[in-house]
């Protein structure tokens, strides 16, 4: 698909039966693409098993201290950002920040700047909504990602364990100043 033909539009993901399906299914794709080239695949699957589940997806979209876009290509979701605030942070390093959990977008849309307009969103939502501070969490080895975080000008402030099936990983907290 070329980029000049692609109208995109950031739009809430609502609880519906379709929503939830769709995020699911981008999760699970992205995830999987992702994380199984260097992970066991039974480590990422079980992964996807215990946080992708429709119940859970649910769940996360009714917190009231968190917020989920979809990414809209010409009408169609094909990536998700996910934001967290207050109680809701995965962890509570930060604890007046805006978490940006995820910035998920499906494998095939990847290398054409649209994980950058998540970004972008997530950076103005954090504006018009006073926070001072935006942090995430990247896997150490997941160089592609520390790339694009550090264009926005992320830097290192922690580090916690990520569980990935059976295998504790290092990820690097970055945080950001607005």
């Amino acid at each position: 698909m070329d980029l000049s033909s692609i109208e995109t539009r950031v739009r809430p993901v609502h609880p519906t039966a379709r929503d939830l399906k769709t995020l699911q299914q981008i999760a699970t794709e992205s995830f999987t693409a992702t994380f199984v080239p260097v992970n066991p695949p039974a480590s990422v699957q079980r992964y996807v098993g215990d946080h992708y589940q429709l119940p859970q997806l649910e769940e996360e979209l009714l917190a009231p201290s968190s917020a989920t876009f979809f990414l809209e290509a010409n009408g169609q979701p094909i990536g998700y950002l996910k934001l967290n605030w207050g109680p809701t942070q995965t962890e509570q390093n930060f604890p007046a920040a805006l978490e940006i959990q995820r910035i998920y977008l499906l494998p095939r849309f990847w290398g054409r700047h649209l994980g950058e307009r998540l970004m972008n969103y997530a950076l103005n939502y954090a504006r018009a909504h006073r926070f001072k501070q935006v942090w995430l969490g990247v896997w150490q080895k997941n160089r592609r990602a520390q790339r694009f975080y550090a264009r926005f000008g992320f830097k290192p402030a922690a580090t916690h364990q990520f569980i990935m099936g059976d295998h504790p990983q290092t990820d690097d907290l970055l945080l950001l100043d607005l």
